[in-house]
């Protein structure tokens, strides 16, 4: 049931399928979904020992272009490229934050299967 509701709500053209339930249990799980991803993310850099910076870079690139002619030419272009670089960070720090996102995630879980209950009363079909 959630992971319909998932998938209707990452497909933006098939919104119009999807139950007024099923958005309402997306809605409900946003912060939660949130939350793991931090959750995910904070764990891998503890584990690695440092993060992992990302940060988008032009970068010129010899291709084919249309003129106004509609024929092609040799060009240059620039496009957008991401660069991944580890970064030094506080592993002390960073154990902090995962013990503080996995404390608000307990919290979050709980008010998220509230706010499910009351979808399910509000919208009972399936």
């Amino acid at each position: 049931m959630v992971q319909r509701a998932l998938i209707c709500l990452g497909l933006a053209a098939a919104l119009a399928a999807c139950s007024p339930r099923d958005l309402c249990i997306a809605n409900a799980r946003a912060e939660l979904r949130t939350l793991d991803r931090l959750i995910a993310e904070t764990r891998a850099t503890v584990d690695r020992g440092y993060a992992i910076e990302e940060r988008t870079v032009p970068e010129e690139v010899f291709t084919r272009c249309r003129d106004a002619d509609g024929d092609l030419r040799p060009c240059w272009v620039t496009v957008p490229r991401t660069e991944r670089r580890p970064v030094t960070v506080d592993i002390a720090a960073e154990r902090r934050k995962l013990a503080q996102l996995e404390d608000r995630r307990a919290q979050e879980a709980a008010a998220a299967a509230a706010r499910i209950r009351a979808c399910a009363a509000r919208y009972p079909e399936g």
